[in-house]
């Protein structure tokens, strides 16, 4: 029960669970974003090197459609009026806020590092018909950062961001 007592009387709670809310709806369109930007660049490299963009078209429109099923399936909450319920592990919640940051750092940095060294260290590396597939990965993985970013920030700004839609309420 202290548990529960710790989360009943911390003021961030509500707030926390505003911004837990709005990320979940972030991220159900999200996830079919981070399936359709690597499929963008996938379909632009290919074409742009003369090669058949099928295999980016295709992937983009994947997730295109389930990113708008994402977006469909989240509009009950996302236009909703209704309080939020309070963050029920606030210490998660802070460990999230203070780790996101070196995370996304780490996955910049190694979206790179994956990039040169496939295309340094492989065989056939710098071969035009392995770039898009580089491209690919790279931006699939600078996707779920930016991702991360965007939930770090509404985590850190949940109080301001939920004061404002309080008022907005």
């Amino acid at each position: 029960m202290g548990d529960a007592t710790a989360v009943a009387t911390d003021p961030r709670a509500q707030a926390f669970g505003y911004a837990q809310r709005r990320i979940w709806v972030f991220f159900a369109w999200w996830y079919g974003a981070v399936i359709a930007i690597p499929g963008a660049v996938d379909a632009g490299l290919s074409g742009f090197l003369g090669q058949e963009p099928e295999r980016g078209v295709i992937t983009m429109a994947l997730g295109a459609v389930l990113s708008a099923l994402g977006w469909l399936a989240t509009l009950g909450i996302r236009f909703s009026g209704k309080l939020p319920k309070p963050a029920s592990d606030i210490p998660r919640v802070e460990q999230a806020i203070r780790i996101n940051p070196n995370v996304i750092k780490v996955s910049v940095i190694g979206a790179v590092l994956i990039a040169a060294g496939l295309i340094l260290l492989t065989p056939n590396g710098r071969s035009p018909e392995l770039l898009p597939i580089v491209g690919l990965i790279a931006a699939a993985q600078l996707s779920i950062a930016a991702g991360m970013a965007y939930s770090g920030w509404l985590l850190k700004n949940s109080g301001e961001l939920y004061s404002r839609w309080l008022e907005r309420r």
